[in-house]
């Protein structure tokens, strides 16, 4: 295996490899390694090692990538460079289909790597490459270069993180149910094990088809993991790092699998079986004496430890609380009862964190948690323009927004030209007098036409603002106490208003 691409893989460190493109599990040998594309055919099987940026970018041509996947010689290209290099999906998917492998070695010279032979000074080093980019990353790349689902077992044999599609899912639990784990077993899937002491291990779970070279790289990344939580802090920063791919997948994905999704959920203590509303909390932070992010999880521990059938964690910046729907109310009820929940809830934290201004958004009712990435972005979206249209306000449902909650689905070049229509002779008004004419029609529809509130609110006379009003209806050419143009006014400026986000 001395001239393969196989060699490169299992003499480089994991934390050096990216693989654009899955490597076949036989032995790919070559003759010659060339360190330019070459202008000829090859003669004999070549490996191309490529360090310079103009080559880089030749591999996004397609002329040149037909010319060089036709040639039967062609036995596969590193990239080697400190930085990601970024090739097209369709040069990558001319490569998987070609069965030519494509790889990026973040190293500035391929020599250096092939040189590597594993000792205690190098565990040392690739240890290191570990924590730069941590499990999931490392884990992820090795899944895709050698084409295996993998899963991460805690010690209870539950599936805490995996790049398995739905069906491996299933068969990988049908098989934990029915089999003993031994060190000599082979089948469908083969473990690598995760030794944190005599009597406790983790597992990484992979394909039971992967070739000795496979398996090899496999065992260095379970090695490396066992060596990274040999302490408790670092044990619990990577079950963190795992929780948090979880949360990823709820929040931005939809789980193929309900029972898979409460399978990983009750790894975390969490039960998602039953439906839950989402609350989105953001903080306004006052005091510049303390850290923010601190702060926030401290807040996230006192929701824990209050309980109340809730389910808090940080994400982003931001809190995020899972609330038990512990009720079966009407539909139109569910609003009411979640928006009184909250506010109790902010009440709370206002109280006990002085030194934040909380606002919460809330997204819709979904009777099945497996669409909680929707509520989720529905709550971020109530919150975001919550916060810029109703200034009085600290919680945001949804529903708030109104026939908006629909506009903004469309694309937003339509939405402009809607605005436009309605509102462009008061944009250049504004520009090129001074005026606040604009600003005037927003508070005048946030208040309902209520002249006395929408006054105080701009801190004018009611007066002032009548005449205001007047001089808007002049330059739209509208009447605001017909309710037609009065709606397509209210549209149109808070189309405006959520475009200027």
């Amino acid at each position: 295996m001395k001239d393969s691409i196989q060699h490169i893989l299992l003499t480089t460190p994991i934390h050096q490899l990216s693989f654009f493109t899955s490597i076949p599990r036989k032995e790919i040998s070559y003759e010659r390694r060339l360190e330019a594309i070459p202008k000829h055919s090859l003669q004999v099987p070549t490996l191309l090692v490529l360090t310079d940026v103009k080559d880089w970018n030749k591999i996004n041509d397609r002329n040149i990538t037909e010319q060089l996947l036709q040639d039967p010689h062609l036995v596969g290209i590193v990239l080697c460079c400190l930085e990601k290099i970024v090739i097209d999906e369709d040069t990558i998917q001319l490569f998987e289909e070609c069965q030519v492998p494509l790889i990026q070695v973040f190293e500035s010279n391929l020599s250096k790597m092939t040189e590597y032979q594993p000792s205690y000074s190098q565990l040392s080093l690739e240890l290191i490459g570990y924590e730069e980019k941590g499990f999931v990353q490392l884990a992820t790349e090795l899944s895709k270069g050698l084409n295996t689902p993998l899963l991460y077992l805690n010690e209870m044999n539950q599936i805490i993180w995996q790049t398995a599609t739905k069906e491996v899912q299933q068969e990988a639990n049908r098989w934990l149910n029915t089999r003993r784990f031994s060190e000599n077993e082979e089948g469908i899937f083969t473990p690598h094990y995760i030794h944190l002491n005599e009597s406790s291990r983790q597992t990484l779970l992979a394909s039971g088809e992967l070739a000795m070279w496979q398996r090899q790289m496999l065992d260095r990344l379970a090695a490396l993991t066992a060596l990274y939580i040999q302490k408790e802090s670092r044990y619990i920063e990577l079950q963190e790092k795992m929780k948090e791919h979880f949360i990823y997948d709820l929040l931005y994905h939809k789980f193929e699998s309900k029972k898979e999704m409460i399978r990983q959920g009750k790894a975390w203590g969490w039960n998602l079986e039953r439906p839950h509303y989402l609350l989105v909390i953001n903080t306004a932070f006052s005091d510049s004496s303390l850290s923010e992010i601190d702060c926030l999880d401290q807040i996230v521990d006192d929701l824990q430890i209050s309980k109340n059938q809730i389910i808090p964690f940080q994400f982003q910046e931001q809190i995020i609380i899972l609330v038990e729907d512990q009720e079966r109310l009407p539909l139109n009820e569910r609003k009411t009862a979640i928006v009184e929940k909250a506010e109790i809830l902010h009440k709370d934290l206002t109280m006990k964190w002085r030194q934040f201004q909380f606002t919460i958004g809330i997204g819709k009712w979904y009777e099945d948690t497996i669409y909680l990435n929707k509520s989720y972005q529905e709550a971020k979206l109530a919150l975001k323009f919550g916060q810029r249209w109703f200034e009085d306000k600290f919680i945001f449902h949804i529903r708030d927004l109104g026939i908006l909650h629909l506009l903004i689905h469309l694309h937003h070049e339509l939405l402009f030209d809607f605005s436009q229509e309605y509102l462009s002779e008061l944009i250049c008004a504004d520009e090129s007098n001074g005026t606040e004419y604009i600003k005037t029609l927003q508070v005048y529809i946030q208040y309902e036409g209520k002249i006395t509130e929408a006054s105080d609110a701009l801190f004018i006379h009611p007066n002032t603002l009548r005449n205001r009003i007047k001089k808007i209806e002049e330059i739209t050419g509208t009447h605001l106490q017909e309710p037609e143009e009065y709606m397509n006014l209210t549209i149109a400026t808070r189309i405006l208003s959520f475009l200027n986000m």
